[in-house]
Formats: C-alpha cells, sequence, structure tokens
C-alpha cells in the first residue's frame, strides 16, 4: 500500500514539472511576439505642432523589432518608422510584429498658442551721450510693434541697477550703448544716431512654444507679481527671469547724437522701461522639470519691497523664460496692477 502511494505522488510530480516546464516554452518566443516581455510602441514625441516628423519604435522586451514590425497611423499602414503629421487633431497609432499588436499610442497635433516677443536689454546711462541711438531705435520699434519689449540696465547714475556690472561680464557688454537681443547677440547701429530696425526681426519670425501671462498688485510698498509659464511641448532646462521696471523718471541725458532734436544734454529727458528689481536670479531661477510638459502651466508668486521706488504708480513687470545657454525663449510685459493673460 504504501508503494502504491509513493508512486502515485511521484508519478504527479513528474506530471507537474513536465507542465511547468510546457508552460515556460511557450512564453519564450513563439509566433506572439511577447518572448522576451510586451511588445510595447513608443514615439519620439506625443504632442507636436503641425507639419512635424515623428519617429516610432517597437520593442519586443528588450529587443528592439521596429525594422520587422508594420506601423499604422489612424489605421494606414506608413512607410518605414516616420511620419510628418501634417494635420491638427489626436492621431493614433498602432504597430503589428509577428501576428501580434501592440499597445495604441495617441499623438496629439496641435498649432501653437502664443504669440512671440522678443527682448532688448540696453545698458545704458544718463553721462552716455551716444545712448539717445539706442531709445531712439527702441521707440521706433516698440511705436510700431507691441511684441518689442525694452529694459533699460543704467550705469553710473541716479538710476544705476545693482547688478548691471555682473550682467555686462556675463554678457560681453564692453562699452554704452549696448543693446542685447534675447541675451543673444548685439544690437547693431547703422550710423552714430540710428540703429539697425531690421535685425531684432528674426526673433519675432521664430515659433516659440512657451508663453507667459502676468499679474501683480502693490500694496503696503510690497510689490507681488504671480507668473505662469505655459507649455505647448515638452520642453527642459528652462529657467524663469522676473524684473520689475520704472517709467517716468526724469533726469537730463547727456546727447552726441542728432536724436531728440540733437540738443546736449536734453533736458528733463523722461527714462522709461528702467531696471528697478529682479524678482528672481538676474540669469533665471530654474523652472521645476516635472511642470516642463506640454499642456502644463507652471505658476509661482514672487514679490519685492519698492518701498524706494517713486514712480509705485507707473510700474512694469517684464517676465521672460530663457534656455540652458542663457538665451530668450520668450517674453512678457504688464503694467504693474493689471492682469496680462496668454496671448
Amino acid at each position: 500500500m504504501k508503494t502504491a502511494n509513493f508512486l502515485k505522488i511521484f508519478l504527479l510530480l513528474v506530471a507537474v514539472t513536465l507542465t511547468s516546464c510546457s508552460s515556460e516554452s511557450t512564453d519564450d518566443g513563439g509566433g506572439n511576439g511577447n518572448g522576451n516581455g510586451e511588445l510595447v510602441l513608443s514615439a519620439n514625441k506625443t504632442r507636436v505642432y503641425e507639419n512635424t516628423v515623428v519617429t516610432f519604435t517597437v520593442m519586443n522586451g528588450s529587443t528592439n523589432v521596429t525594422s520587422q514590425s508594420t506601423i499604422s497611423l489612424d489605421g494606414t499602414p506608413i512607410n518605414g518608422n516616420s511620419a510628418l503629421l501634417s494635420t491638427v487633431g489626436s492621431k493614433v497609432v498602432t504597430a503589428e510584429y509577428d501576428g501580434a499588436s501592440t499597445n495604441n499610442l495617441d499623438v496629439e497635433v496641435i498649432v501653437p498658442s502664443y504669440s512671440t516677443k522678443m527682448l532688448i536689454e540696453d545698458y545704458t546711462g544718463a553721462w552716455c551721450g551716444w545712448c539717445p541711438r539706442i531709445s531712439q531705435g527702441i521707440e521706433d520699434l516698440t511705436g510700431s510693434n507691441p511684441n518689442v519689449i525694452a529694459v533699460a540696465i543704467h550705469n553710473g547714475d541716479s538710476m544705476a541697477f545693482p547688478l548691471e556690472g555682473q550682467m555686462r561680464q556675463q554678457f560681453g557688454v564692453n562699452g554704452f550703448p549696448t543693446g542685447i537681443l534675447n541675451r543673444d547677440q548685439t544690437w547693431s547701429s547703422t550710423s552714430g544716431s540710428s540703429m539697425n530696425l531690421t535685425q531684432p526681426n528674426v526673433y519675432l519670425n521664430r515659433v516659440q512654444s512657451v508663453g507667459l501671462a502676468i499679474n501683480s498688485s502693490i500694496s503696503n510698498n510690497l510689490l507681488s507679481a504671480t507668473v505662469k509659464v505655459g507649455f505647448d511641448l515638452d520642453e527642459s532646462g528652462l529657467y524663469l527671469v522676473v524684473y520689475a521696471l520704472e517709467n517716468g523718471i526724469i533726469a537730463n541725458q547727456s546727447n552726441y547724437t542728432n536724436n531728440y532734436g540733437g540738443v546736449d544734454p536734453i533736458q528733463g529727458f523722461v527714462h522709461d522701461h528702467v531696471l528697478s528689481k529682479n524678482l528672481t536670479d538676474v540669469f533665471g531661477d530654474p523652472i521645476p522639470a516635472d511642470q516642463q510638459a506640454g499642456g502644463n502651466e507652471y505658476s509661482v508668486t514672487l514679490t519685492s519691497s519698492v518701498a524706494g521706488v517713486a514712480n509705485q504708480n507707473d510700474m512694469e513687470i517684464v517676465a521672460f523664460v530663457v534656455d540652458a545657454s542663457g538665451k530668450v525663449v520668450n517674453v512678457q510685459k504688464a503694467q504693474v496692477g493689471t492682469n496680462v493673460d496668454f496671448d
């Protein structure tokens, strides 16, 4: 009896072992496309502007099987593994490999949400006789295009900004006046009295995937500004810079140019867009990496004392995003006390 029971138990263990081995062998490759793990379809981008090429990859576990797969866009097979997405809307991408189907992958094709603006940082001083050349150039540009935003960074006068020396060193400013366009290149002059008014157009003609909104107020000498950064597409390595500017400062201005009637000095010159306060590091505070996602809005509220600012009722907030190289991506301006939304 004991021998018979032992034999039954032994045969049962053998059967279980054989079944287990058989089950393991059917998962290892074969025709189901899942030999080394799940069959997965991915894309280098899943949120893009129209007329963007997107590249797809098919992985069978740790094995790249893209070249052996058939990839379809909205049910229609494509040639190879890249497609030009030229129409706005949600696209469904699928793939088949060795008789098995991947996950469905959604790719969103959008139009740009934000207007492109550009920044001119004007390194200047009331003592600087050639500086009205850039002052006049800024007036000419901003008078015809509101997407040009100027900041006057003063040196050696009553409006001097404490950090302008560090900024000059960072951006290679060796003389006055100097205009820096989008923290990228120096603004060229065409004569002693005029600037190249077409040079800034290259920045305005670019599509940018980042936009800004500003809402600010002053109460009891405390300036508060809420700045939002919107992202059309996934980004990385971006920084936010926020300035407070003062307008309507009256001070004589040296003038060696033919501008403003050619008089020297210009009595009672009105200095506008004067950099007064920095609410972030002048080179930018990092935007959290997890906030730089397509479709997301990052928001931060910043404060600064403006107790020493004479024209509190005539101030502006200028906020801009710079990339990892320090160049301006996009910029926004708003009068203090107003709410300027994304545009």
